[in-house]
């Protein structure tokens, strides 16, 4: 059977098309950013359920420990984490097996567009209830 005629439930492109977020999950996720430490010149971007869980999955794969230094549960997390992923691509860093270390200098660069993101969360929020009251109102 040729690639053209593999059937759709065997393609897993075809399967990921309604994948939303990191872990297959439409739900607001915690994108975080860890801090190794000792090698406290490394910092880790990424998504999660969980992401003090996480941190404690990340340590199995490499050395120290990973400190979480700034969280934020957001809709779009996995959009958020990617956006970040290629910014930061030039401070990349294999680390533990993992593409998503970053040399410390994009900290702060990382903790102000999660910022970003849950204050345009809570305008988005807010203006949203400010129209339903003003609809109720009127």
């Amino acid at each position: 059977m040729s690639n053209l005629q593999t059937a759709p439930h065997n393609n897993p492109t075809l399967l990921n098309n309604k994948r939303k977020s990191g872990n297959g999950t439409s739900n607001r996720q915690w994108v975080y950013l860890y801090l190794n430490v000792p090698l406290i010149l490394l910092v880790k971007v990424g998504i999660s359920g969980n992401y003090k869980r996480r941190a404690r999955q990340v340590e199995k794969t490499t050395f120290g420990w990973s400190i979480p230094i700034f969280a934020v549960k957001i809709p779009f997390a996995w959009q958020c984490e990617q956006t970040m992923h290629r910014l930061f691509r030039w401070f990349n860093i294999r680390y533990g097996g993992s593409k998503e270390w970053y040399f410390f200098p994009v900290a702060p660069l990382a903790i102000l567009i999660m910022s970003l993101a849950l204050v345009l969360e809570w305008v988005i929020l807010s203006l949203i209830v400010m129209v339903g009251l003003w609809w109720l109102k009127n």
